[in-house]
């Protein structure tokens, strides 16, 4: 079976008669990436271990920024001998399962439900049902996937689970009213897209903010009343003139969504409204330890940001995933299109690294990158 894997030097070597390896560069990194063919899984059917188990061959996946961090990992801490096989999101058929699987048939297409903090099922463990979603045939509980509609392609499937799952949580948690404010941080990154494209449903204002202005008008066609460039060496986002005057004329930003907390925590204080809600759900610098490089931004001060959060009756809000509901809402909304999901482009076959270097590497990528089993 086919797997989509960072190899270590000595492994690239070993490979490199079948041409099967090729090397890129990520963050300056020398990244050795291709497919990678294990022997097939067996699975009984009538095995007491896979009663409640099903047997799904993945026909795409797509790679997350915290893959990232797990590819700049095994390029510059993992043995040269082995090979890590990457992938937190995936579409897949069902192949075959076991006797106590509910709801689901062989042919059935499943994407992975990322349930956290809890699974649906006591004892499951809650979060992503796999780490290595590229690895073509897997066994997986039957809590950990979501049958989806027909209406729904393999490409947008593939990039669905963990952006709707989150960004689903994360609008609930901040009970939105009808007229409020909300601010969207990092406005490119796939967190926020979905998040932008999900507040569509909601009757409030959306604000973004961006380092570029490359894709303004996309953004506005996505419903973003109003998209501010910022300096991200500037201290706090009151330092910018444009955010200053639009929380002044608004009172302040009633929500804030940010997929990046050490980015942004600090600096949008300031310009929010008393009472109002901030809700992240990560943090960006997830690998400058092992690449040897400094985060390259300012570090805001805890303590001014907790006296402004204490004096504005603040609320900070952690977020990890979503539940089933979340993600079975996400689907309900994209069958009867109210969920745009973007997506960036496709590879397959043997445009491996093409894949990687669109996905970390391209300032023109906007939306989610595929890699497609043909």
């Amino acid at each position: 079976m086919r797997n989509v894997a960072i190899c270590g030097e000595g492994f690239k070597n070993l490979m490199s008669q079948a041409g099967t390896i090729e090397t890129i560069e990520i963050e300056g990194v020398p990244v050795h990436c291709g497919l990678v063919q294990t022997s097939d899984i067996h699975f009984d059917r009538n095995a007491p271990d896979n009663e409640h188990k099903v047997l799904v061959k993945i026909r795409a996946f797509s790679c997350n920024y915290r893959d990232k961090s797990l590819i700049l990992q095994m390029a510059t801490r993992g043995q040269a001998n082995s090979f890590y096989v990457v992938g937190s999101e995936f579409v897949g058929e069902v192949v075959d399962l076991g006797p106590a699987v509910p709801d689901l048939q062989p042919g059935d297409r499943v994407i992975g439900n990322g349930s956290y903090p809890k699974a649906d099922v006591e004892g499951l463990m809650g979060g992503l049902p796999t780490n290595h979603g590229s690895k073509e045939y897997q066994a997986f509980h039957w809590a950990k996937l979501m049958k989806i509609p027909p209406a729904m392609p393999d490409e947008i499937a593939a990039v669905f689970p963990i952006g709707a799952q989150t960004t689903y949580s994360m609008i609930r948690k901040l009970t939105l009213q009808p007229g409020e404010n909300v601010l969207v941080t990092a406005a490119k990154s796939n967190t926020s897209l979905f998040a932008i494209n999900a507040l569509k449903n909601w009757p409030v204002n959306v604000y973004a903010t961006t380092t570029s202005l490359r894709f303004e008008d996309e953004l506005r066609q996505m419903g973003v009343k109003r998209l501010v460039q910022i300096d991200p060496q500037q201290a706090t986002f009151v330092e910018n003139e444009t955010l200053k005057q639009i929380a002044a004329e608004i009172g302040g930003f009633d929500a804030v969504i940010d997929p990046f907390f050490d980015l942004h925590l600090g600096k949008v204080v300031p310009v929010m409204a008393s009472g109002g809600r901030y809700v992240t759900c990560g943090h960006h610098d997830q690998y400058s330890d092992f690449i040897g490089k400094d985060f390259g931004h300012p570090r805001w001060e805890v303590g001014p940001a907790m006296t402004a959060a204490i004096l504005g009756n603040l609320h900070f809000i952690g977020n990890c995933i979503g539940q089933t509901d979340d993600l079975r809402r996400a689907i309900d909304d994209y069958a009867a299109g109210k969920l745009h999901v973007g997506l960036d482009s496709t590879f397959s076959q043997g445009q491996v690294g093409a894949f990687f270097a669109r996905t970390y590497n391209d300032p023109a990528r906007f939306g989610k990158v595929v890699y497609k089993y043909e």
